[in-house]
């Protein structure tokens, strides 16, 4: 036995030994073994395909010794990687059989497991189809007979369990060793596991970052409260998944099988404008094997002159169902179809039953509910009651093998035309598809180009993807907030409100609810285990709508009969809400049937109720029936109790119909509603600073979980077995790194590292390295000369414009530029470097000269001062007055005011206030005198005159 130490680098090594048998008496023996060392991801036994083969062992899958011959040869695991290889039009060095288990001895069932990666690694889907398409050329070319592609414990209805059956890979640590003489391989041991369980309603397990990975390179954040998905930018899915597809008429694409369960929903939109076209098709896609027991189950739903056409079959005989509308849905609007089986029956609904005619009398007569506009049902024919299928699920087209129907003994066959439109948010009981990267795929883009191509061009929807969702059809587009923004195009960050004890808000509406539906959405924190979030009913409260918290879980009840109660409720089971975190919860309902989402809606986060029976309306009181908080009714004339009081929590973002209600105080109202009662509020959602008075010991600190506390270790440490310290995480045990990357922990601050395989990057590895070219073509060539000749032309002109502009300038003088540092001056002070001057030459207002046409710029002018005889002081002071009366600039300028008084508000003196300057001393003017002989006339003026008394 050769022993291998953990960790051993990859590699081929070649091993001589001398073996010694003193039982035989040989010694110095030469012996040789050459060891192949391969590392095998995470990842590629996760995305692994598997064939199970009858008539032959382990040994004889991987033996190189032909015993009759006596030869060596090429064994037939070599084979089918070869065979592979070329099937997938790859290397054969990216392809690995990695597993090789026997699972019976006699007669001899062998599995086998086998990946291979391009960039990245195939998925499942792809593996297992390609090989379900090419079995017979495999079986022939290998030597083996395949029984089963892509091993299935549940594929044949009751032999493991009578019910729901789910498959779990079990991935062991460790391996599972093959010896067949010459030569050996020690594979990973994997197993499938059946469980008599509907796994996508089983909450009994925990959620692990392993167990439920985030799609599409979106980081797992695995905290105390649960998981959540950091996702890039544009995958809205609550895992990062990708929620659109769209086709051409001509394409297709692979997705995993259908689970099987006793009780199924699946739904999914679709929008178009062609009247054919297959939507989905999950079934057999080569003909039976004469000697293997047959399973001919299929689901297929197409679209048929615009009309919806299901066909289902159990595998006792199938079943057709077509609902009419009173449109057909071909008009390039999204719409919604809803499929639900169980052992018995098959329903299908279109667009929640909206078209329905209903008809509620007041008198108390039963309601009336005409359903064929939009609901069909049937019974599945006997004995079978499971939809077994295996083959890879195919939306928007069918690649298939040509058989005949015959062959099944199908009765109807899906027509399988192309589908031309988009396809959205795939759920298969509960859980959301990806539809990013099908397994194979043809003529199928992600995402919707059609109608993202309006979002594009719509100023009001452009930038929607910053904090939101463009959601549009083939002629418009609108935005859809995420939630915590809003605005018209989710720019704005909505401000929380903390609710008190006896808090509530009462909101009277601007628009009138919708009778037939009901929507409500909003963002809540709390710690409390009971409290009413928000609630909608009539003058009486005799029909309502509640979302409350009870017991720490999240309930939506409502009653739609206003004689007596037929209350319907619904709740999320496995997740408890009293942990302080924010959460978003969405409820819609239609009719008497409801929905039920938290923080995305997926798994243990949803819930549903969908039957149409008794009253369909909701009758709501825009001004008396809508609270957030509580109701609260008065018991005095300033005294109230608010009943079911949610308290020390916060609400967010409330939203009504998809229309945004206000939170006081910071908002009491929007174009939708009015906050028209409010009570003990509070802006925004502190916590109450649980660490203020808290010492942890060492190495542990305080976190704050709002409003409670918690001694622990920081990011990247957990607590070490003993609880009494820290000791690093290891984060590569969740396997991080995509595509083959080798995951390297670190220190905690810096968590992990990958280290990626040529062609990806990222720090996940989650993102593809492509080679990228510059290639124009000679029209955009031509364009990008042409821009820039228009810039050059555009350059010169500006230059001469201002060159030619500035040679009209006259410049003042050296003398009178104050910008230079250095001045002459006559005064005190000169000398003194003005740095902050600025240039007031062309304010000046010139003495002397004609005043210049209005019409034409002020130059600033220079006046030379001449000497002469003493100026006619009345004719200087006469001549300077009428050109200062004749300058528009100076003030004080014209205005128009109204006047409540004399003189109010305008910028110049009033009449009266010449009287309120004057006063009655006696002034001197003698010092004039002493002036000079320029002054003498003014001195004249001014100087003492007889007095003059008055006679009576």
């Amino acid at each position: 036995m050769i022993y291998m130490k953990s960790g051993t680098h990859d590699g081929r090594y070649h091993l001589r030994f001398k073996v010694y048998d003193r039982k035989h008496t040989q010694t110095d023996v030469q012996a040789n073994v050459t060891v192949t060392v391969k590392t095998i991801p995470h990842e590629a036994v996760l995305n692994s395909g598997s064939v199970r083969i009858s008539g032959i062992t382990d040994e004889d899958f991987i033996r190189v010794w032909d015993y009759k011959s006596q030869t060596i040869s090429r064994s037939k695991a070599e084979l089918f990687r070869d065979k592979l290889a070329h099937l997938l039009n790859i290397d054969r060095e990216n392809v690995d059989v990695f597993s090789v288990q026997l699972r019976r001895m006699h007669p001899p069932l062998t599995d086998v497991r086998f990946a291979a990666h391009g960039s990245p690694y195939y998925k499942p889907v792809r593996l297992n189809g390609i090989v379900l398409m090419h079995r017979e050329e495999i079986e022939k070319e290998v030597g083996i007979n395949i029984t089963m592609v892509g091993i299935d414990e549940c594929y044949y209805e009751n032999e493991v369990c009578e019910g729901s059956c789910t498959n779990t890979l079990d991935i062991s640590s460790l391996p599972y060793m093959v010896n067949a003489n010459r030569t050996a391989l020690v594979g990973v041991r994997v197993d499938v596991i059946a469980e008599c369980t509907c796994g996508a309603r089983n909450f009994s397990k925990g959620e692990s970052c392993r167990s439920s990975p985030c799609y599409n390179g979106g980081r797992c954040v695995e905290g105390r409260f649960g998981l959540s998905c950091q996702c890039p930018a544009g995958y809205n899915g609550p895992r990062c998944q990708q929620t659109a597809r769209s086709f051409r008429g001509n394409g297709w694409a692979w997705y995993p099988a259908l689970e099987m369960c006793d009780n199924s929903h699946l739904s999914f939109e679709f929008i178009t404008k062609k009247p054919d076209g297959l939507l989905l098709y999950n079934g057999p896609i080569v003909p039976p094997e004469a000697d293997e027991i047959m399973v001919s189950d299929f689901i297929s739903v197409e679209l048929e002159r615009g009309i919806p056409r299901l066909l289902i079959d159990f595998g006792s005989g199938t079943l057709e169902l077509k609902v009419k509308p009173k449109r057909t849905l071909d008009d390039g609007e999204w719409h919604r179809l809803d499929i639900f089986w169980n052992t018995e029956t098959v329903k299908l609904i279109i667009d929640y039953c909206k078209s329905a005619d209903i008809s509620e009398p007041e008198d108390g007569t039963p309601p009336e509910f005409n359903d064929t506009s939009c609901q069909a049902q049937g019974t599945i024919p006997p004995f079978n009651e499971y939809l077994n299928v295996n083959a890879p699920l195919q939306i928007g087209g069918l690649y298939v093998e040509q058989f005949d129907p015959t062959h099944y003994k199908w009765k109807h066959m899906p027509v399988g035309k192309g589908f031309d439109g988009c396809i959205k948010n795939l759920f298969h009981n509960s859980k959301l598809y990806d539809l990013a990267h099908p397994g194979l795929s043809r003529n199928s883009v992600a995402g919707c180009p059609q109608t993202e191509e309006i979002c594009n061009n719509q100023e009001s929807t452009f930038r929607c993807w910053e904090h939101g969702t463009c959601v549009g059809s083939f002629t418009e587009a609108r935005c859809q907030c995420n939630p915590g923004w809003t605005g018209p195009g989710c720019m704005t960050p909505t401000i929380p409100t903390t609710f008190k004890p006896q808090s509530y808000v009462k909101y009277a509406l601007s628009f009138e609810p919708d009778k037939y539906s009901t929507q409500v959405q909003l963002r809540f924190r709390t710690r409390e285990v009971h409290g009413e979030l928000f609630r909608v009913s009539d003058q009486h409260n005799r029909e309502y709508a509640i979302l409350e918290i009870k017991d720490s879980r999240l309930h939506f009840r409502y009653n739609l009969n206003s004689l007596r109660t037929e209350e319907r409720d619904i709740w999320l089971t496995a997740i408890a809400v009293d942990d302080g975190q924010w959460h978003t919860v969405r409820v819609s309902r239609y009719g008497s049937a409801a929905t039920l989402e938290l923080d995305g809606g997926e798994g243990r986060r949803f819930n549903e109720t969908f039957s149409f029976e008794g009253h369909q309306w909701l009758l709501v009181d825009k001004q008396e029936g809508v609270f957030a908080g509580g109701k609260a009714e008065y018991t005095g004339v300033r005294t109230f109790e608010v009943y079911a009081d949610y308290q020390k929590g916060c609400l967010d973002d409330i939203r009504l119909e998809g229309k945004h209600l206000p939170l006081p105080p910071a908002m009491n109202g929007t174009q939708w509603g009015q906050a028209t009662m409010a009570r003990n509020l509070e802006r925004n959602c502190p916590s109450n600073k649980p660490c203020a008075n808290v010492i942890c010991p060492e190495p542990f600190e305080c976190i704050d979980l709002w409003n409670e506390y918690d001694c622990t270790c920081g990011e990247g440490r957990i607590p070490s077995p003993d609880n009494k310290g820290c000791m690093d995480k290891n984060e590569c045990i969740d396997y991080p790194c995509l595509n083959g990357g080798r995951c390297i922990n670190q220190d905690p601050h810096f968590r992990y590292r990958c280290i990626c395989p040529d062609g990806f990057w990222g720090e996940n590895c989650e993102l593809v390295q492509e080679g990228q070219t510059l290639k124009l073509s000679m029209g955009a060539l031509a364009a990008i000369l042409v821009c820039l000749l228009i810039i050059l032309v555009l350059v010169l002109v500006f230059v001469v414009y201002n060159r030619r502009r500035e040679s009209h300038i006259k410049y003042p003088g050296p003398d009178d530029d104050v910008r230079e540092n250095i001045i002459n001056y006559d005064d005190e002070g000169g000398g003194e470097d003005d740095m902050t001057a600025f240039d007031i030459t062309p304010l000046q207002i010139p003495i002397g000269g004609p005043i210049p046409e209005m019409g034409g710029k002020l130059p600033p002018c220079k006046i030379p001062y001449t000497l002469g005889p003493e100026p006619n002081v009345g004719i200087f002071i006469e001549d300077h007055k009428k050109r200062a009366d004749s300058d528009p600039n100076a003030p004080p300028f014209d205005d128009l005011r109204n006047y409540a008084y004399e003189g109010g508000g305008s910028i110049a003196g009033s009449l009266s206030s010449l009287a309120s300057g004057t006063d009655d001393e006696q002034h001197e003017y003698e010092y004039l005198g002493a002036w000079g002989p320029r002054f003498d006339k003014l001195a004249d003026m001014y100087g003492p005159a007889e007095e003059s008394e008055e006679e009576d």
